[in-house]
């Protein structure tokens, strides 16, 4: 048989029998699957389900901006309903590759709903916080700039002590994927944010950013990714910045600053600690340039 008979063959069983198939799924999961059912069949008018008809079904919901969680979804339900139904078929080799295929570029659209907090929005961040003249607004200032100055993931923001900041560097455990220790540049503003946030808190070792009660209140418990997370948030509403924000904004608009800057990927890797240059690489193409190299070097503009 040919590839392309092997890829019209139709759709695999993966050996479960009805009971099991009926147990392993919830009413809401089973109602999903019929409405799934009830559109593919509507769009087959009536034709054979093959490994080539649903990967075209499939990429054409992707091409009518149906959501990958959509498309993962009728997947799910053709799998389900021919294994209740006990025939002998599975999911073939083409439907499989435009599922993964469709399944990364769902990814990468994910990655970019979040937006950038850009250097300039990072001062207006900051000067918002402070001028709120609480400690947990000094709090913030310090942190969110810390944040910037490092490409810190909010995760190692909140893991900061006190002995972690020396000087002009703050000491970074990385994780696999990273060195094992390095020290970071800390610019001067970050690092009077901080001097002031330490002494109005009075704090002297451990945690550096702490829960605090009432605005004013400083407790020894060291602050969580989620309330790390909405002082970001809410930083970034005072200050008038709109789009969708995270704790990962302020690692990447530090990147994609960068890179505005005329950083090379060598440099940013080395700011962001990225092993691999394939991602810094990704910000200064999605940077828009101001000038082109020839410009910027030859013409000495």
């Amino acid at each position: 048989m040919d590839q392309e008979k092997e890829s019209d063959r139709c759709i695999q069983s993966d050996s479960v029998t009805r009971t099991e198939a009926r147990r392993n799924a919830s009413e809401n999961t089973l109602k999903a699957y019929e409405h799934a059912k009830q559109k593919l069949q509507a769009w087959l008018e009536g034709r054979k389900l093959t490994d080539t008809m649903l990967a075209e079904y499939i990429r054409n919901l992707y091409a009518e901006g149906k959501s990958a969680a959509t498309i993962n979804l009728v997947v799910a339900a053709v799998k389900w309903m021919i294994a209740y139904k006990g025939a002998d078929y599975e999911v073939g080799p083409v439907t499989a590759r435009v599922h993964s295929e469709i399944r990364m570029e769902g990814k990468k659209q994910r990655r970019r709903l979040v937006d950038g907090l850009a250097w300039d929005d990072v001062e207006r961040m900051c000067a918002a916080a402070e001028s709120s003249e609480t400690t947990s607004g000094l709090r913030d200032a310090a942190m969110i700039s810390l944040m910037s100055d490092c490409l810190l993931r909010i995760s190692e923001a909140v893991a900061v002590n006190v002995e972690d900041v020396t000087g002009e560097g703050l000491l970074v455990r990385g994780g696999e994927e990273e060195q094992a220790e390095d020290s970071l540049y800390i610019c001067e503003p970050t690092r009077d944010f901080i001097k002031r946030y330490q002494k109005r808190a009075g704090i002297k070792s451990g945690a550096l950013f702490r829960r605090i009660r009432y605005h004013t209140h400083v407790t020894a418990d060291r602050l969580g990714v989620k309330g790390a997370r909405e002082a970001i948030q809410r930083w970034a509403k005072e200050a008038g910045i709109k789009g969708t924000i995270s704790g990962q904004s302020l690692r990447i608009g530090s990147a994609l600053s960068l890179a505005e800057a005329g950083a090379t990927v060598k440099e940013m890797q080395r700011a962001g600690r990225w092993l691999d240059p394939a991602m810094p690489a990704r910000y200064v193409r999605e940077a828009p340039p101001e000038q082109s190299p020839v410009e910027r070097y030859k013409d000495r503009k």
